[in-house]
């Protein structure tokens, strides 16, 4: 099994089971037909940045560490950089086109950025619909994207 393809079976795992040691991951692993070592899940825990966080039953148990708002400024601002094509406003509405290939990652990270302001997010290969909460929000956004043109 690919790394790539272990690690996100290891994010499932970590929303779906209480893991608390590292041999846990090997046992649920095993279960599902994938054999590691200890010494591989202890590499993966170290290059997906796991955390320990307090669990509802006592102990701790393995977590995904939440992502600041400083990570995702910088993410999508290096995305807007990159693939940035045009953005539009109706109303609370904003049409942001990327690059093709690039608006689903946008989305995701406009949706984290700015979740105080925006209601929801639709994507398809090549472009965003950001539906904000109220109109003021969507001229900020649309206003906010245009600093990438």
């Amino acid at each position: 099994m690919r790394k790539k393809d272990r690690h996100r079976l290891i994010t499932r795992l970590l929303a779906e089971k209480n893991i608390q040691k590292q041999e846990d991951f090997v046992t649920y692993l095993e279960e599902k037909g994938i054999e590691v070592t200890q010494a591989t899940i202890s590499r993966d825990i170290k290059e997906m940045k796991l955390i320990k966080v307090p669990s509802v039953d006592g102990g701790y148990r393995y977590s995904i560490p939440a992502e600041t708002k400083e990570d995702t400024s910088v993410k999508l601002e290096k995305l807007m950089k990159d693939a940035f094509v045009s953005v539009d406003q109706m109303e609370k509405q904003v049409i942001l086109r990327t690059i093709p290939g690039n608006a689903a990652a946008a989305s995701k990270l406009i949706e984290k950025h700015y979740k105080d302001i925006v209601f929801a997010t639709l994507n398809d290969d090549a472009s965003v619909l950001i539906i904000a909460r109220t109109e003021k929000d969507a001229e900020f956004l649309k206003n906010e994207f245009f600093r990438y043109l």
